[in-house]
């Protein structure tokens, strides 16, 4: 039964969940992703046919996790899509404006990896944060 809720609430798109469904379910998937890449880089390198099927299903899950959040604060789904297309738009502007030689650094590796990471984590919080309508209380429904 915990099983079926889990592969339910990682890889179904349909419904709306609350902040903390949705904040249990992105650590799920985080420590599932840190694992699997774990074990799979042993087996497979970083271009395997195997590493690209765990991107996709990560990037399902991650997508039908915020679907359903999104829905939760009354959102459309293709919000998702606008915040790709600009974070898409923006690293592609600022791998053009980069100094590579700048970049070949400790600190450039650290500012990299903080103008890549910054907008995802930024959407995770943000998410996990914003209110929504959520579920009616149970005591809610008796009244």
């Amino acid at each position: 039964m915990l099983a079926i809720a889990l592969i339910r609430l990682l890889l179904s798109p349909s419904g709306a969940i609350g902040r903390s469904m949705f904040a249990i379910g992105a650590m799920l998937l985080i420590a599932a992703a840190m694992g699997v890449d774990h074990v799979m880089n042993g087996w497979t390198g970083p271009s395997g046919v195997a590493s690209f099927a765990f991107v996709v299903v990560f990037a399902w899950s991650a997508l039908s996790l915020s679907r359903k959040r999104l829905h939760d604060f009354g959102w459309s789904g293709l919000t998702i899509v606008a915040f790709l297309g600009l974070y898409l738009a923006a690293m592609a502007l600022a791998m053009l404006l980069l100094d590579r030689a700048a970049m070949a650094s400790w600190s450039g590796a650290l500012a990299k990896a903080t103008l890549f990471s910054g907008p995802m984590a930024g959407w995770l919080i943000a998410l996990a944060i914003i209110p929504g309508e959520g579920p009616p209380a149970p005591l809610a429904r008796l009244r």
